[in-house]
């Protein structure tokens, strides 16, 4: 599941002895208040989380066995700071389950080393991601996108992006920086390319007790697009999540030819959910199955039609197109 990194420094450098001392003294008092009555209490939370949330069950009753016996045992008596719980706990979970995406963290960790970033596109309210789309030489369309934004103003951008490209006779949408996890604003995207009601997939969510169908929305699109229309997908190996649901889907519907890396195999859907005052914990609650390969692209990857290197992948697309155009 993956995404985000940036910011400051100097200020720290100038104040390093005494933010230094600041934070131990801190850092004691809080770990004064976390107790073995907060541990046994943070576990028994910890289980009611799993028991109602996670995804696997099976793997929920493997944790649950291990963590009961470990609080019988009173194999946590010897832990007296948070930080220490947290990563025996995370370790203990992760170990057990075999599930990578399962975490403990610190609700308000007290150290925070720099910021999230806001991704340049996602800051740009004016393109909300959508970095640049133009008609190439020999009237081949290019849309670069640089985040999958949660927004309907992002619907909105994407629909003028694609009335621009309506009279291209191919399209390379290049995905190779992607980030952002709005699943509707790819959802909508592939409207463009597929029929409309077509199951783009069925996620399964609520301990798999459940699933809900994702369809291609109702007349969108040009029909021309929906046809044999040539599209070129361009990925890198850090492209993950929503990127790689809008490629995996396109690609199993033989609507895009995939040009470039092999994606990070990111299908999970997870929550950072709070459990207490002292820790959450992030939690897959979800995944998607495609209507055709009646799995996912989860550990794997999207494996590209044209396995070639991330930064050769655009020249590499547009000769294909205009190849399929006939165009020397």
């Amino acid at each position: 599941m993956k995404l985000i990194r940036i910011i400051l420094w100097s200020i720290i450098l100038c104040l390093n002895v005494g933010i230094t001392q600041i934070f131990a003294l801190e850092a004691v008092n809080f770990d004064a208040r976390f107790t073995q009555k907060d541990i046994t209490k943070s576990i028994n939370e910890v289980i009611e989380v799993l028991e109602h949330d996670y995804i696997y069950p099976e793997k929920s009753k493997l944790i649950i066995s291990k963590l009961k016996y470990k609080l019988a045992s009173n194999d946590f008596n010897q832990i007296d700071k948070l930080g220490a719980f947290v990563n025996e706990l995370g370790v203990l979970i992760r170990n057990v389950s075999g599930d990578s995406y399962l975490d403990i963290m610190e609700t308000n960790p007290f150290v925070v080393i720099g910021h999230t970033p806001v991704h340049a596109k996602q800051k740009d309210m004016e393109n909300f991601g959508f970095e640049k789309v133009e008609i190439l030489a020999g009237n081949i369309g290019y849309l670069k996108l640089n985040f999958f934004s949660q927004s309907v103003n992002a619907e909105l951008r994407a629909a003028h992006a694609f009335d621009y490209l309506s009279g291209a006779d191919a399209i390379i949408i290049d995905l190779r920086d992607v980030e952002g996890e709005s699943i509707s604003l790819a959802q909508y995207m592939m409207g463009f390319f597929v029929e409309t009601n077509t199951t783009l997939a069925n996620v399964v969510y609520d301990r798999q007790k459940q699933s809900q169908i994702l369809k291609s929305p109702k007349k969108l699109g040009f029909e021309h697009f929906k046809q044999d229309y040539p599209v070129y997908i361009l990925t890198s190996a850090f492209v993950s999540g929503t990127g790689e649901f809008f490629s995996y889907t396109l690609k199993n519907f033989k609507k895009a030819v995939i040009v470039g890396e092999k994606t990070m195999g990111v299908a999970v859907i997870s929550k950072k959910q709070k459990v207490n005052e002292f820790i959450s914990i992030n939690i897959p609650i979800a995944f998607p199955v495609h209507p055709i390969t009646n799995t996912n692209w989860e550990d794997e990857g999207v494996i590209p039609d044209v396995n070639i290197e991330a930064n050769l992948s655009f020249d590499v697309s547009y000769k294909l197109a205009k190849e399929y155009l006939g165009i020397f």
